[in-house]
């Protein structure tokens, strides 16, 4: 990391840790921190029929490419039915985390980044993890299993101890988390998963699909 990046890096965590629903400043972490892990994760995806599909293609989870109302229409138990659910239900847009990157010279690496953010509300309902703080702080358990994140065991050291400690989580602490990591780590790799082709499929079988079981509340 430069200078330039460091300081970007600790004003960010500094305003994070004041307001932890200042999502722009958790991206910019991501892009600071995360370049070296993605670029590693992109020689990864390559290798992969699907992987390499995705970066042919680059699809967006957004407003522009994707069908919200199609996907509202699907039966709660398919992936597509589950994830705009989770959206609808908290509120959430895929607009947000389909926000550019700005601090990422290498397109690919940059898609990436992109991509691991907007797949992020795809995690949530394939490890039935809801988007209570301490939620999120586990669901970054799990990122941390898969892609070995800076941003991911940032968010579950601060996080351990602002909801874990001092909220008094004793299970989030003692299972939780560990088991979130576990299970991110045995799946298979999700980040070049093609979602979009599986809408329709049943959560279920797309969990067996990928090794992916759900997180133990």
């Amino acid at each position: 990391m430069t200078l330039r990046e460091w300081a970007l890096t600790l004003n960010a965590i500094q305003i994070v840790l004041r307001d932890s629903n200042r999502t722009e400043q958790i991206h910019v972490v991501e892009e600071t921190t995360s370049k070296r892990r993605m670029e590693a994760a992109l020689a990864e995806i390559r290798s992969t029929a699907e992987g390499h599909e995705l970066l042919e293609e680059r699809p967006e989870l957004n407003r522009d490419e994707v069908d919200f109302d199609a996907l509202r229409r699907l039966p709660a138990h398919t992936l597509g039915g589950a994830y705009i659910r989770h959206l609808d239900d908290n509120g959430l847009s895929a607009d947000t985390q389909a926000a550019d990157t700005h601090h990422v010279e290498d397109p690919d690496v940059a898609y990436l980044i992109r991509r691991f953010r907007q797949t992020h509300d795809v995690w949530h309902p394939l490890t039935t993890l809801g988007t209570s703080p301490w939620e999120e702080v586990t669901i970054h358990a799990f990122s941390y299993g898969q892609l070995r994140l800076p941003v991911s065991a940032l968010i579950v050291w601060l996080g351990g101890i602002k909801h874990g400690v001092l909220e008094r989580r004793w299970r989030m602490l003692r299972h939780t988390l560990a088991d979130a990591y576990r299970k991110g780590k045995v799946a298979l790799p999700l980040l070049g998963v093609v979602w979009e082709r599986q809408w329709e499929r049943p959560i279920a079988d797309v969990r067996r699909k990928y090794g992916v079981e759900p997180v133990a509340h």
